[in-house]
């Protein structure tokens, strides 16, 4: 009898066997919980879409991974030097920055029969995309690709902050101290509890079920700034009249951790890279890793994550759910913050210790925007002069691990070129990678203000 599939063991142990088709379907909320667009922002939606490069990080050879576009080959080479597998690579025709990358793989027919070929040719392949939603079960219904996660119902209704929230109370660990709210009223009544009761929070946090990259998050400091949202919600209720918000009160935190499960369909559940994460407000800026926390703690954070893969399952999900927590100034944990049901971009950057050893990582990603393109071999030439280069003999150093997010195109103002660098910073003790961190930072913004990149 074969052993179920189990992705973490497939990344580590078993990096020889089967086939795994990739896709970073990132922004896949909006089909989730469908809602109005807000402002587009084409220039940022561009970069967002080519964060799919990082999903390099955990290929293997005899894998497929489908690009919205081909990578830089400089960059393909770099990662192979440094020690990562380069799989294969395949391109939807006529793929364009915007259109979503499960749209452009469904009007591909060549590419259809080429997954649907494989996937007849070998008993051992499976469809990992970053989330699954109704495209992605297509995508696997035409090719007959066997998805490694659960349905797109059952993601979309993990990805539900109020779900979230639900689970912890089911599973009798603690959460927050606020309530979900239904109205505009409601939210009103909650901010003034939170804040005029015992224990007198200075900021209240106001999100909406679904949402990602801090997006749907309302942080709230004063009666000022809380009507302009209720003036919102009170419009958006209206038309949706059984819309939810939760609103809790904002803690002050010694940390904020994150850790990933993965579920097997099977049920077993496997706790991995438990890392500290750094946060700006509500957004993501990069994770250090190992974690910084004693032994009874990463014991404890084994155990709340065994606890909430298995309620997972018992509800049908399978895959890689992320969960984001904090622990409190007083030292406090609360265990569920978020659940992602998906892979989430610290995902992509659990599985380093094969390629960079035993070290100390923080990643971190910057957003610039230069004066001229900058492209990856620029910025790596640029690195190596300033001594900041990762190289795989020292075990130390700044690696950048996309290209497509660099700066290469100009806003439709015609002035800046927008870019984010995604970078590991490794050293073999923190001092070391902090040292390194300290010099990287104003390297880029000195390019931002006036340097020409050559």
């Amino acid at each position: 009898m074969s052993t179920p599939f189990n992705l973490v063991t497939r990344l580590t142990e078993e990096r020889d066997r089967g086939v795994i088709v990739w896709l970073l379907n990132i922004g896949a909320e909006k089909y989730w919980n469908p809602v109005q667009a807000g402002v587009v922002d084409r220039g940022e939606d561009r970069i967002v879409g080519r964060v799919e490069e990082m999903n390099l990080l955990l290929c293997r050879e005899q894998d497929i991974l489908i690009l919205r576009a081909m990578p830089d080959p400089y960059y393909l080479d770099k990662l192979r030097e440094w020690g990562f597998s380069i799989p294969r690579i395949r391109v939807p025709k006529q793929s364009d920055p915007w259109t979503p990358i499960s749209e452009l793989v469904l009007k591909d027919e060549e590419l259809l029969i080429e997954l649907s070929a494989i996937a007849a040719g070998n008993d051992d392949v499976r469809f990992v995309p970053y989330a699954v939603t109704r495209l992605e079960e297509q995508i696997a219904a035409r090719c007959g690709l066997r998805l490694a996660a659960a349905s797109s119902s059952v993601n979309a209704a993990v990805n539900d902050k109020i779900f979230n929230r639900e689970v912890a109370v089911t599973l009798e660990l603690p959460v927050c101290q606020g309530r979900v709210c239904g109205s505009a009223e409601e939210i009103g009544q909650a901010y003034a509890e939170l804040t005029e009761q015992p224990p007198y929070f200075d900021r209240v946090i106001i999100k909406e079920p679904f949402g990602a990259s801090g997006k749907g998050l309302y942080i709230v400091d004063s009666p000022d700034k809380l009507r302009p949202i209720l003036l919102r919600v009170s419009r958006f209720a209206k038309n949706n009249p059984q819309a939810q918000w939760l609103v809790e009160g904002w803690y002050d935190k010694q940390a904020d951790v994150n850790y990933q499960l993965y579920v097997s369909e099977d049920g077993g559940v496997d706790v991995f890279s438990i890392k500290q994460q750094v946060l700006r407000d509500t957004v993501y800026i990069g994770s250090k890793m190992p974690v910084q926390l004693d032994a009874d703690a990463v014991g404890s954070y084994r155990e709340f994550g065994e606890a909430i893969g298995k309620h997972l399952h018992a509800i049908g999900y399978t895959g890689v759910a992320g969960i984001d927590s904090i622990i409190t100034r007083e030292g406090g944990v609360i265990p569920i913050i978020e659940i992602n049901g998906r892979f989430t971009l610290s995902t992509y950057i659990s599985f380093l210790e094969r390629v960079i050893g035993d070290a100390k990582v923080f990643s971190r990603y910057f957003k610039i925007a230069t004066d001229e393109p900058v492209d990856f071999r620029a910025m790596c030439e640029r690195l190596e002069r300033e001594q900041l280069l990762y190289s795989r003999e020292s075990g130390e150093g700044v690696l950048v691990y996309t290209s497509g997010t660099l700066p290469a195109v100009k806003d439709e103002s015609g002035g800046k070129y927008p870019g984010r660098v995604f970078t590991l910073i490794v050293a073999r003790d923190w001092e070391r990678v902090e040292e390194l961190g300290s010099r990287l930072e104003p390297l880029l913004e000195s390019w931002q203000h006036h340097e020409q990149m050559i």
